[in-house]
């Protein structure tokens, strides 16, 4: 059993999560729906492999004079429940696997007494199951559950054979990125973020209701599809801008941001992987962290030269990403409100995580099982999935106690506006920009 304190992102996490309770947890889920001969013997296998290679899965939180402190177990796999819903009838099995997958992945778990990673399978027919597998956000990110399902692939399909899994060797673990974290020095990269977020003053964005004295967390998500013209002009836009589709996408927000609040400067978060060291890409961790971008919209400028500034401004923190948020903000000074997160209460992300489609695991065919929004912290996480046949798909969370879906909708179908303005006529200044209504 190994003690080590937390990385400084989790440190930020931690305050997160304790600081916005809410009524759920943030947890990565991997749900997948499996159709075909399961072997559920090699399958536990398969998990108990991926269990034990990766200490950020055997990991729970302990106190110690008020301070959490990370606890690693040893190797001994983990219970993959089983639970057989044959006994219902067959048109009602799917509601049921959906009922208790939402039950798995939306509660609020306690970070020192709760079991932080789970695994279940679904028995809805002979040859016919569904998968969750959840971790703490604590515990991991994006990429991790995205190394998790490849993982468990190749394990599985090994436990099938008898041999061992090819996956690649595991030099460093999550522990030996905390404590390589703890010894860089930082001191040029954090006087560049504190010069830069001096004085950012927070979003005042018009809201439903008014803010309540403590953070809810309660949320939900709207989804808005944009058309493939549109992608393929925020592509062809960024080329000639010498930048990148997230840069545009990103200028379009600050414009709609703007638009609402009327304020010339904020900041924005967007989150970056934070794998800087080759040894640590195969590692299951937190390594994600988030920028807080300040947005400059002052003088009225084209959107060409919003771009420009964007594009300064995304470099900029890219090649200082390292450096945690949370050290930011403890060096700003910036005071904790229990109504609002620190710095931005808006987050934008384009993502790569699409549904998964059908594929195949040897007999088994595996797709996607639905299991609802994830949690958010802040007042609107906007997430870009880039889809090439389909165009853009905006996914809208936010929180239930601020905003009504109607108006969430109304921000989606006015951020498709102002895109659409922008790439079409990029040297138009914001207040033409603003003018222009579908």
């Amino acid at each position: 059993m190994r003690h080590l304190p937390l990385s400084a992102l989790q440190q930020r996490f931690w305050y997160l999560c304790t600081a916005y309770p809410g009524d759920a947890s943030p947890i990565l889920v991997l749900n997948w729906r499996l159709r075909g001969p399961l072997d559920v013997a090699a399958w536990r296998a398969a998990v108990d492999a991926v269990v034990d290679r990766h200490e950020s899965l055997r990991t729970g939180f302990v106190l110690r004079d008020g301070e959490p402190v990370q606890v690693v177990m040893p190797p001994a796999g983990m219970d993959t429940e089983l639970v057989d819903l044959r006994e219902l009838p067959g048109d009602e099995r799917d509601a049921r696997a959906g009922e208790l997958l939402r039950a798995r992945t939306h509660r609020l778990l306690d970070l020192t007494a709760d079991p932080l990673v789970g695994s279940c399978l679904l028995r809805l027919d002979d040859d016919h199951h569904v998968f969750c597998f959840t971790m703490h956000h604590l515990l991991a990110d994006g990429a991790s559950l995205r190394i998790v399902g490849r993982e468990i692939r190749a394990a599985y399909l090994a436990a099938l054979d008898g041999t061992k899994p090819d996956l690649p060797e595991l030099t460093l673990q999550y522990g030996d990125f905390a404590q390589w974290q703890a010894a860089q020095d930082q001191a040029a990269d954090l006087a560049y973020w504190c010069e830069r977020l001096a004085g950012a003053t927070s979003l005042e964005l018009p809201t439903d209701s008014p803010r309540p004295a403590e953070k809810s967390a309660h949320s939900a998500e709207h989804i808005h599809q944009m058309g493939p013209d549109l992608a393929t002009q925020v592509i062809e836009l960024s080329r000639r801008a010498r930048c990148t589709p997230f840069m545009v996408l990103l200028a379009a927000l600050q414009v709609l941001l703007h638009e609402r609040s009327g304020q010339d400067g904020f900041c924005v978060g967007t989150p970056v992987a934070g794998r800087v060291r080759a040894e640590f890409e195969p590692v299951v961790g937190l390594f994600a962290n988030t920028l807080a971008l300040r947005a400059d919209l002052s003088g009225d400028p084209t959107f060409t030269d919003l771009l420009r500034r964007t594009r300064t401004g995304v470099i900029g923190g890219l090649q200082r990403q390292s450096v945690p948020l949370g050290k930011i903000i403890s060096t700003l000074g910036v005071p904790r409100d229990p109504g609002r997160t620190q710095l931005f209460d808006v987050v934008f992300s384009m993502r790569n995580d699409n549904p998964v489609l059908a594929s195949h695991l040897g007999p088994l065919e595996i797709e996607g099982f639905p299991h609802g929004h994830a949690k958010v912290l802040h007042d609107l996480v906007f997430d870009i999935w880039r889809l090439d046949e389909a165009g853009l798909r905006a996914g809208i969370r936010y929180d239930t106690a601020l905003f009504r879906p109607d108006t969430v909708a109304e921000l989606a179908e006015r951020y498709e506006q102002i895109l659409s303005a922008a790439v079409a006529r990029p040297g138009d200044r914001l207040s033409e920009l603003g003018a222009l209504r579908g």
